[in-house]
């Protein structure tokens, strides 16, 4: 456990690191020539992800690690704030060869951006199992996090994301996802 606090201790302090770093690599008097400095209005853009992390709370006890995809959609409603809606799928690795469990989580939300390039972000949505013993039942799905812009193409959120499937059961985790966007309107 504790090598599991110090690895998200690490992601979260490179984060902060490179945001510091970039934003003093602005050259101000230049920065609307840089496209990746800034986020135009009436903007969409799409981006594919991969997500890891590692499981909290009640999942942790069954499971040592999170891996998945996504595929989120962002249209900037405003020059700071970007509407989202995102398809997840996650995959909880099963502890000493346990079995795993795959959930597919569908979320919308807001990325609110302090800078040109660092943004906080809030989705709220549902999930549900796949698999074998899938029910049919959606579950209460949430996630925030703060992110940054590392190049035209890529981003990095280092986020938690928790999944409400009872009354003190969450599957949750703290981890990074990593986004490449291969569609921008223009």
């Amino acid at each position: 456990m504790k090598m599991k606090k110090n690895l998200l201790i690490i992601t979260l302090c490179s984060l902060f690191a490179i945001s510091a770093n970039a934003q003093n690599n602005i050259d101000h008097n230049n920065s609307k020539k840089d496209s990746t400095a800034y986020q135009r209005k009436n903007e969409f853009r799409l981006n594919i992800g991969l997500d890891e992390g590692i499981p909290t709370a009640y999942i942790s006890k069954y499971s040592s690690f999170v891996m998945g995809a996504s595929l989120q959609g962002e249209y900037m409603a405003l020059k700071e704030l970007g509407v989202t809606l995102s398809a997840n799928y996650l995959y909880f690795l099963g502890k000493d060869g346990g079995d795993g469990l795959s959930m597919l989580p569908a979320l919308g939300g807001v990325n609110f951006y302090i800078t040109p390039r660092v943004f906080l972000s809030g989705q709220l949505g549902a999930s549900w199992y796949i698999g074998k013993e899938s029910e049919n039942k959606a579950y209460l799905t949430y996630a925030q996090g703060i992110g940054f812009q590392a190049s035209k193409r890529v981003s990095l959120l280092a986020k938690y994301e928790g999944i409400n499937v009872g009354p003190s059961k969450t599957y949750s985790f703290a981890g990074l996802r990593v986004a490449y966007r291969f569609f921008k309107s223009k």
